[in-house]
Parts: structure tokens; C-alpha cells; sequence
């Protein structure tokens, strides 16, 4: 290992930029321990301020080093390239929606999951078992109002339309 692998292995920077420079042997010839400084600075300013994507910081960093043809202009280039097109958002606004972060496959799970026991609790009801929790069931059909609302998606749309009737179906029958 080097010292700019050194350097870089060592640095505050994001591990996608990380391997990049010490694999990529294109850009090897075009950093230096001072750019590689400049990024860090420039990367740990943005994290203790913002909230941000840092493969995308890490994409326009590496563009930047290609396009940039003068090193001793390149922080300013590349601040002005980060400034114009990556996402930044506040961390002083804790409670905007907008800095929550979570995965689409954790709340596809957690939506799945409520329409799976919305189905089971319809499907008491279908099958005319003797253990039916209707306070469960509207919790559940709520829940799932609100999921079709927010997910838009046709199926979940299906379940809620055939659940709705078979609860009409049950609560004209029951009383």
C-alpha cells in the first residue's frame, strides 16, 4: 500500500469514495494528499450540517476530479458542483418528515404485514368463526385505508373493496 492509499484509508471520507480512489488506478494520477484533504473537509462540513446522500457526493466527486482541469481550483469546483446538485437538507429540522430515512423495503414489510392481518381477521369473518375481534378488524381496515391511500397500489385497493363487504355482509347478518 502506498501512501495515498495511506491517506485515503485513513480519511474522514465515505467508503464508496474510499475504494474508488484506492482501486481506480485513472484517478490515482489525478489526486493528491491535498485534494484528498479538500474532499474530506468539504465531506465532514456537509455531514455535520446536512443530511445527504454520500454516494451521491461521492459521484460528484469523482466526476469533478475528470472535468476539473486545474487542482488549485478544484475545492471551488467541486463546492459549486455539490452546492448545485446534491440534495441537502437540514438536521436542525428534527421533526420534518423530510429527514426521516427509511429503507422502502422496511415499510413494505410493516404495510404487508398489516394487510396480511387485516386478511386474517377478514377471513374469521368469511370462514364464520366463533372468535371474531371486530374492534381488531376496524383497526386493521383503517390501517389499511390509510396504506391504500399512501401506496396507491391496485391490490391493496382489491383487499380493502373485498374486506368491506364481507364486514357489511357480516354486520347485516349479525344483527
Amino acid at each position: 500500500m502506498n501512501e495515498l492509499d495511506s491517506i485515503v484509508n485513513n480519511s474522514k471520507l465515505p467508503n464508496q469514495l474510499k475504494e474508488y480512489f484506492t482501486v481506480s488506478e485513472s484517478i490515482k494520477g489525478l489526486i493528491t494528499t491535498d485534494t484528498i484533504k479538500e474532499i474530506e473537509d468539504l465531506y465532514i462540513f456537509l455531514k455535520s450540517v446536512y443530511t445527504f446522500d454520500s454516494s451521491e457526493f461521492s459521484a460528484y466527486t469523482i466526476t469533478s476530479l475528470k472535468k476539473c482541469k486545474d487542482l488549485t481550483t478544484f475545492y471551488f469546483y467541486l463546492k459549486k458542483v455539490i452546492d448545485t446538485n446534491l440534495e441537502l437538507r437540514s438536521k436542525d429540522k428534527v421533526f420534518n418528515r423530510d429527514n426521516i430515512y427509511i429503507k422502502n423495503e422496511v415499510i413494505d414489510k410493516v404495510l404487508k404485514k398489516n394487510v396480511i392481518e387485516f386478511c386474517n381477521c377478514i377471513d374469521k369473518i368469511y370462514k364464520k368463526e366463533k372468535e371474531i375481534n371486530l374492534n381488531q378488524t376496524y383497526r386493521y381496515l383503517g390501517k389499511l385505508e390509510i396504506i391504500s391511500i399512501l401506496k396507491d397500489n391496485l391490490d391493496y385497493q382489491k383487499i380493502l373493496i373485498s374486506g368491506k363487504k364481507i364486514l357489511e355482509e357480516y354486520e347485516k347478518n349479525s344483527v
